[in-house]
């Protein structure tokens, strides 16, 4: 469960280094770099929910079908676009975005496993 929250610090990680190498980047490809960011932190964001209601729901004896509830498919997604969206940027922020986005794709990947039936 403790893998779910790297994307997220991974997040903060890229943003404080994109923060160093905004400059150099013209506007089509600020935007598309920002672009991937914000859909690499909503697919984070979702991934920690879902393993937060996953925890939970095993802890009970109602059995409920989490693949139906979060947008599993659509945030794997996601993930490989902020991977794809990452060769944007510039520098380091743009290696770390690319191995958070595939890092996300697979944490969904590896979760909708466990959660499927």
């Amino acid at each position: 469960m403790i893998f779910t929250f790297f994307p997220l610090i991974l997040v903060c990680l890229t943003w404080w280094f994109y923060r160093k190498e905004v400059d150099a980047l013209v506007g089509w490809r600020k935007a598309s770099f920002l672009a991937g960011m914000v859909a690499n932190t909503i697919s984070a964001a979702v991934i920690i929910s879902f393993t937060i209601h996953a925890y939970v729901v095993s802890k009970g004896t109602t059995p409920v079908d989490l693949d139906r509830i979060y947008p599993v498919f659509s945030m794997f997604g996601l993930g490989l676009l902020a991977a794809g969206l990452a060769f944007f940027g510039r520098g380091v922020s743009r290696l770390i975005l690319i191995g958070n986005g595939l890092l996300a794709a697979v944490l969904w990947y590896f979760v909708a496993l466990a959660a499927s039936p």
